[in-house]
C-alpha cells in the first residue's frame, strides 16, 4: 500500500470544474500551484475538441484511453486532457472510461499507484481488464485494486479467487444525471498466450464463443433492467471487436483495446457496424502508451439506439516528465538511484514490434555483457517505453521493462536460433497488428524482407567479427550461449522455438537490472547516449 502521505496528495486534488477559495487555502503550496495552473501534462487547452453543448438525456460524451503500460509520464497528459473534458461537459452527460492495460508488469505498488492516478486525478469511471492487469498475479491485482472505488469490469472471465470474483464485475450500471448506462466487460480471449504460465492460475478466461454467450447474458440482464443505453469495455482486439459487434444484440458501444489500433474517425462498415439485430454500434481504440486519447459524442433516440456519432482522437502532447507526477511517485514509491544523464536516446517507434530500437538493443547488449554469454535475445512487445532525456533513475530503466519476467541462460543450437528469428519475423509481417513482434538482439545481426522473410543471418563475437549462418540448413550440433526470458521459453508461447533444451540457470531478476549494471559502467555516465546500430535490417 502507498505511505498515507502520497494518498492525502493525491485524494485532496480535484480537477472538477469549481475550486472554492478556502478549499484552496487548505492546501499544499504545491497543489495550489497544480489547481491553479491546471495542467500536469503540458498539452494545450482542449476548447476546440471539447465543445460544450447543452445537456441532454440522448447525448452522451465519453473520454477515453486504453493501454497505457503504466506509462506514467504520459499518463500526465492524459490527467490534463481529463480536466478539460470535465470541465467543457459540465452538467452533460460524460463518462471517461478505459479499455485496459492500465498497468504493466510485477511491481504491485507502482500498480497500485497507477491504480490511485486512474481514480482520483483522471477519474476514470470503469476500466475493462487487460492481461497486463493481471502481471503481477491474481494476488497482486487484487493487492493493487482492494480499498479503491474505481469498478473493472470483466463478464468473460472465472476467477477462483473469491475476493477477485467479488471485485471484478461481471456488468456495472452507472447512473449520470437520472440515466442509467450498462457496462459489461471482455478481457482478452487470447489470454493464456500473451501472459506468463504463472499467472494464468485460476484465471480462466472464455474462448469467442463463450464470450458472447456470456456477454449476452448479462446484457440481457442489464435490459430486463430497463437499461438500453450499453456500453462494451473490451481488451480483445480491434478484428475481434467488430466480430463481437456483429455477434451481440444490444451494445451501443465499444470501447477497445489490445490490439494497439489507431482508430480515427467514424467509418461505416469499419468502426461503424452494425449488430446482430441490425443497430449501429460503434467501436474506438486510441494506440497505445497513452500517446493518443479519444472523444466519443453520441446520441441515442428515446429507444437508445445510436442516431448520431462523432469519434475523434487527440495526440498526447506531453513530452517531457512531469515535475508534479514525478514529486508524487516518489512520495509514494520512494526516490529513485540516479545512474546517470541520457543526453540523446531516440524515442519508442510508433510499433515497437515491427521495428528495431536502439534502446532495446542496448538492453540485449547489457544482458550479453553482464550474463557472458554469446548472444541474448528480447521480444520487441517486452519494451513498454524508452526514457526521456535528462537524468536517468532506475526507475525510468524498470519501467522500460516493466514485466518482472527472470531472465534465464541457457545453450541454444543454431538451428533454434535461425527458426525463432525467421518465424518470428514471418510472423510479425503477416500480423496486421505487427505480433508476436520482432526478436531483438544482441550478438546477431540479420536481414529481412518486408514480407517477414529471412536474408541474412550472422553471429558476431566479442571482436566484432561476423559469421554467416546458413539458414536454409542451421545446425543443429553448433550451439551458443545464451539468455532470454522465462515468457520467450514458454513451449506454448509466442516463440516455442526457443523452449530450452539445455542445462537451465535461471535467474531472480529482469532485464531492467542488466541494462541499470550496464549503463553504470559507461566511462561517461553523464554523456550516455543510445543509437540504434542498423543490426536489425529490413530491405
Amino acid at each position: 500500500m502507498f505511505y498515507d502521505d502520497m494518498i492525502s496528495l493525491i485524494k485532496n486534488l480535484n480537477f472538477q470544474s469549481v475550486h472554492p477559495a478556502s478549499q484552496q487555502q487548505q492546501t499544499s503550496p504545491m497543489l495550489r500551484q497544480m489547481l491553479s495552473a491546471g495542467n500536469i501534462g503540458n498539452n494545450a487547452p482542449l476548447s476546440d475538441t471539447f465543445q460544450k453543448q447543452s445537456p441532454s438525456k440522448n447525448r452522451l460524451n465519453i473520454y477515453y484511453y486504453n493501454d497505457t503500460h503504466g506509462n506514467s509520464d504520459q499518463m500526465a497528459g492524459l490527467v490534463t486532457a481529463a480536466k478539460n473534458f470535465k470541465n467543457a461537459t459540465a452538467g452533460s452527460q460524460a463518462l471517461i472510461l478505459s479499455a485496459g492495460d492500465n498497468c504493466s508488469g510485477g511491481d504491485t505498488k507502482k500498480n497500485s499507484f497507477i491504480f490511485d492516478l486512474m481514480q482520483d486525478l483522471i477519474g476514470v469511471d470503469a476500466s475493462a481488464v487487460g492481461n497486463h492487469e493481471i502481471d503481477a498475479t491474481k494476488e497482486g491485482f487484487l493487492e493493487a485494486l482492494k480499498e479503491r472505488k474505481m469498478p473493472f469490469i470483466a463478464t468473460n472471465v472465472e476467477f477462483e479467487h473469491e475476493e477477485l470474483k467479488k471485485l471484478i464485475k461481471k456488468s456495472q450500471i452507472i447512473e449520470k444525471n437520472g440515466v442509467k448506462y450498462g457496462l459489461v466487460g471482455a478481457m482478452p480471449i487470447d489470454f493464456k498466450l500473451c501472459t506468463k504460465e504463472k499467472v494464468q492460475e485460476g484465471i480462466e478466461v472464455d474462448d469467442f464463443d463463450d464470450t458472447i454467450e456470456h456477454l449476452q447474458e448479462e446484457i440481457d440482464k442489464l435490459r430486463q433492467e430497463g437499461v438500453d443505453k450499453i456500453i462494451l469495455l473490451s481488451h480483445t482486439s480491434y478484428e475481434t471487436d467488430k466480430q463481437l459487434a456483429k455477434n451481440l444484440d444490444g451494445v451501443d458501444i465499444i470501447i477497445g483495446g489490445h490490439s494497439h489500433t489507431v482508430v480515427e474517425g467514424t467509418k461505416e462498415g469499419e468502426n461503424l457496424v452494425k449488430s446482430k439485430s441490425g443497430e449501429p454500434v460503434i467501436i474506438t481504440q486510441a494506440g497505445e502508451n497513452g500517446k493518443y486519447f479519444g472523444n466519443l459524442e453520441v446520441e441515442f433516440d428515446d429507444k437508445g439506439i445510436l442516431t448520431k456519432v462523432n469519434n475523434r482522437l487527440t495526440e498526447n502532447t506531453n513530452r517531457e516528465k512531469s515535475p508534479i507526477i514525478e514529486h508524487i511517485k516518489d512520495t509514494a514509491l520512494g526516490k529513485s538511484k540516479t545512474v546517470g544523464k541520457l543526453t540523446f536516446v531516440e524515442p519508442l517507434p510508433d510499433n515497437r514490434r515491427i521495428t528495431p530500437c536502439g534502446w532495446t538493443c542496448t538492453m540485449a547488449d547489457s544482458m550479453k555483457e553482464e550474463l557472458g554469454v554469446d548472444i541474448a535475445l528480447i521480444n520487441s512487445a517486452n519494451i513498454r517505453k524508452v526514457p526521456k532525456s535528462g537524468n536517468l533513475t532506475e526507475r525510468d530503466i524498470m519501467e522500460s521493462a516493466p514485466m518482472k519476467n527472470n531472465l534465464l541462460v541457457t545453450r541454444i543450437t543454431q538451428k533454434q536460433l535461425t527458426e525463432a528469428i525467421k518465424n518470428s519475423a514471418k510472423q510479425t509481417f503477416s500480423s496486421q497488428n505487427g505480433e508476436p513482434g520482432l526478436i531483438q538482439c544482441s550478438g546477431v545481426s540479420y536481414k529481412i524482407d518486408k514480407q517477414g522473410n529471412l536474408l541474412e543471418l550472422n553471429i558476431i563475437d566479442k571482436e566484432g567479427k561476423k559469421t554467416p549462418v546458413d539458414i536454409n540448413n542451421p545446425s543443429e550440433e553448433i550451439t551458443y550461449s545464451a539468455a532470454y526470458d522465462t515468457f520467450m521459453a514458454q513451449a506454448n508461447g509466442e516463440t516455442p522455438e526457443l523452449a530450452p533444451k539445455f542445462e537451465v540457470k535461471q535467474l531472480d531478476y529482469d532485464k531492467d537490472r542488466t541494462m541499470t549494471d550496464y549503463l553504470s559502467k559507461m566511462p561517461d555516465v553523464n554523456n550516455i547516449q543510445i543509437r540504434y546500430d542498423n543490426r536489425i535490417e529490413i530491405v
